[in-house]
This record gives structure tokens, sequence and C-alpha cells, in this order.
């Protein structure tokens, strides 16, 4: 459903409320949402949604590697 464009047009807009712009507006597909200030939470949550579909988060999951060895001594 989403995409990193759409990634990069929430994180756009996040920018411009928090830099004073007073409305914003994404557009995917052939539908237009505008955001106002009292709606950035909106595109807080948005922004995470989106980055859990692409599998995208801000911490890494570690990889865990085992080593077992067996030098068989009984």
């Amino acid at each position: 459903m989403y995409n990193s464009e759409y990634l990069v047009q929430v994180e756009q807009a996040i920018q411009k409320l928090q830099n004073g712009e007073r409305v914003v507006s994404i557009a995917y597909g052939d539908h237009v949402v505008r955001y106002a200030e009292v709606q950035i939470n909106d595109l807080l949550n948005l922004r995470q949604r989106i980055k859990a579909e692409l599998k995208i988060s801000g911490v890494k999951s570690k990889r865990r590697i085992v080593f077992s060895t067996d030098k068989g001594i009984v």
C-alpha cells in the first residue's frame, strides 16, 4: 500500500509543520490529504505505520550468531 515516496512526503510535511507552515498536504494516488498543526500527531503516527509496513525502524534488530564446536573429546 505505501512506498518510500509516501514516507518522504510525510517526513517533509512534518518538517513543514514544525517550521511554522500552517497547512501541508500529501498526495497519494488520486487522494490529497491536508494536515494542520493540530494534526501533527496524525502525521507522526502515519510515519510509524509506513515505516512498519516498509520494515524500516529507528533501531535495527540485532542479529545473533551462535557458534557451536565439538572437539570430540570424551
